[in-house]
């Protein structure tokens, strides 16, 4: 499983606060059997993080495929596990972006869907920016 570095967190409590956002974000809607397999992958993930050398003579972890540029926007692809890729799209100019379903603002957002590889993950992001789907 691949993971981008974002060692840009403004404190600690910031960095725990995203985290909690994010295991929120991957327990939404599950439940039973599910939910505690969600919490399997999860747990997993951060031990593996954590098994990883640390400081500045760590490898740096990036995504496979990044910083595809297509029209105003920067794609990054990643893979969450085997055969199991997404991409995340930003603003090449650092704003904010709109998602249309739900409707958000935030600083970047993920497919939904997963890919066979990172080159069908980028092309999963063109596609939703090109449906308007983020803009």
């Amino acid at each position: 499983m691949s993971i981008q570095v974002d060692s840009e967190f403004a404190s600690d409590d910031r960095a725990r606060a995203q985290i909690g956002a994010a295991v929120s974000f991957l327990l939404r809607n599950t439940s039973g059997v599910g939910r505690e397999h969600a919490v399997e992958l999860i747990v997993e993930m951060v031990r593996d993080v954590a098994s990883r050398p640390a400081g500045p003579e760590a490898p740096s972890i990036q995504p496979l495929m990044s910083g595809v540029t297509y029209r105003d926007f920067v794609i990054d692809a990643y893979r969450r596990d085997v055969d199991r890729w997404r991409a995340t799209i930003r603003r090449s100019n650092g704003k904010k972006i709109r998602i249309a379903s739900p409707p958000s603002v935030r600083d970047e957002a993920t497919t939904t869907a997963d890919a066979i590889n990172a080159e069908k993950a980028i092309e999963f992001a063109r596609r939703a920016i090109d449906l308007g789907e983020v803009i």
